[in-house]
């Protein structure tokens, strides 16, 4: 009878405890002392620890192993990266709660409308963004004072997420802000730049520019075209010091004056460019009858012909020579066309032309004028002016908005 009184007491205590089938229950707080005793009077029991559950000892920051688990746990459930990614990611970022990383995360699909899947490219990349406190001031700052659309914002956030978290508000972003606006005069100017290259807000200006602007000074380069430099191609400015040095020396043997209009185009298009890539693109013009006089002369008066690939200018020539007749010597004093696209502009054009001298209301053949004219000047000229009478030119034209 005692045995059996004991037992049933050690079967009660068990279940205070929590070990029976109350786990769980008002006892799993109860104090160290009070659970020592209980477990010398009913004995046989392993130490009772008396640490907190692993998510709340997660939540409150104490215990590494555990925030590590509840890093994990966010980065998978709420942030939605694969476990691979999330073990990696936690590696770089450890939560301490989930407060601050919620608030971020609201921000970045609610403010900045990043869609879930870019959310977690985004945390992959660089997971330190779930403990920013100062994320919604630079979304306010690149959105309100520099101009950037949520559109641009997001894109040029998911190409350079780094660099563009880390920069500081107060030491980098507000500086170069208010640099770019007295270099380049108009808000226009400085939101044309930045988003051509995103060092200039980012970067140490008074280390990557404002050297190489003093230079062009020095070198008699108007201050007009270094603000069409600055906001066409900041990226000849701000990378690669070798190509800038080169650039001058190549503007000079191409006899380009540096206060020239065409200065800041020949100068930007030539000091972006790799020399294996401009070799490259010199000797497809040869190999296409050009001398290198005449790719010479062509880049002097459209610098960006030497941006247009090796194959679309292989294609245009091609058919320049086929359909038109047109020599290299021609094509390089007016080589815009090489420039513009051969299935919305050049091939309609030229169907709409070639029905217009096969009806003898042109005269003399097609000229390059007809073919670097405005699109309205054309359509008023060439399509709404016959397409009564030759309805034919209406359908050619119509093919551009095909194509």
């Amino acid at each position: 009878m005692l045995r059996r009184s004991l037992s049933e007491a050690g079967s009660f205590f068990r279940r205070l405890l929590g070990r029976g089938s109350l786990e769980g229950g008002p006892a799993a707080g109860a104090t160290a002392p009070f659970r020592h005793f209980v477990e010398q009077l009913v004995g046989g029991a392993a130490p009772i620890s008396c640490a907190p559950s692993a998510a709340a000892s997660a939540e409150r920051g104490t215990g590494g192993g555990d925030r590590a688990s509840l890093t994990v746990h966010f980065l998978r459930h709420s942030c939605g990266l694969e476990d691979a990614d999330a073990a990696k990611a936690a590696e770089r970022v450890h939560l301490r709660s989930t407060k601050n990383a919620r608030a971020v995360l609201a921000l970045l699909r609610d403010t900045l409308g990043l869609p879930p899947a870019s959310v977690a490219r985004l945390v992959t990349a660089y997971p330190a963004v779930l403990s920013s406190l100062t994320l919604g001031a630079k979304l306010n700052f690149y959105l309100r004072e520099l101009g950037l659309s949520p559109a641009e914002l997001r894109r040029f956030l998911l190409a350079s997420s780094n660099r563009f978290l880390t920069a500081g508000l107060h030491t980098r972003l507000r500086p170069n802000l208010s640099l770019l606006r007295n270099l380049l005069g108009t808000e226009e100017n400085v939101l044309a730049a930045v988003k051509q290259s995103m060092e200039l807000i980012y970067g140490n200006l008074e280390i990557v520019l404002l050297p190489k602007l003093q230079v062009l000074r020095d070198h008699g380069v108007t201050e007009e075209v270094l603000v069409k430099l600055v906001t066409t191609h900041p990226k000849a400015l701000v990378h690669r010091s070798t190509r800038f040095d080169e650039g001058l020396a190549a503007m000079k043997d191409l006899g380009v004056s540096p206060d020239s209009g065409i200065f800041p185009y020949a100068f930007g298009v030539f000091a972006k460019m790799y020399q294996s890539k401009w070799d490259r693109r010199v000797q497809n013009y040869i190999s296409l009858g050009w001398t290198e006089e005449q790719v010479r002369r062509a880049f002097v008066r459209h610098p960006y012909c030497m941006s247009v690939s090796e194959d679309k200018v292989k294609k245009c020539m091609q058919f320049i020579a086929e359909k038109l007749g047109w020599n290299p010597d021609y094509v390089s004093s007016c080589p815009t066309i090489l420039s513009f696209s051969h299935e919305k502009r050049v091939l309609p054009r030229y169907r709409v032309l070639d029905i217009l001298v096969s009806r003898g209301v042109i005269k003399n053949g097609i000229r390059m004028s007809h073919l670097t004219m405005s699109e309205k000047k054309f359509k008023e000229k060439y399509v709404d002016r016959y397409h009564e009478d030759i309805p034919q030119v209406l359908e050619a034209y119509g093919a551009r908005t095909v194509a």
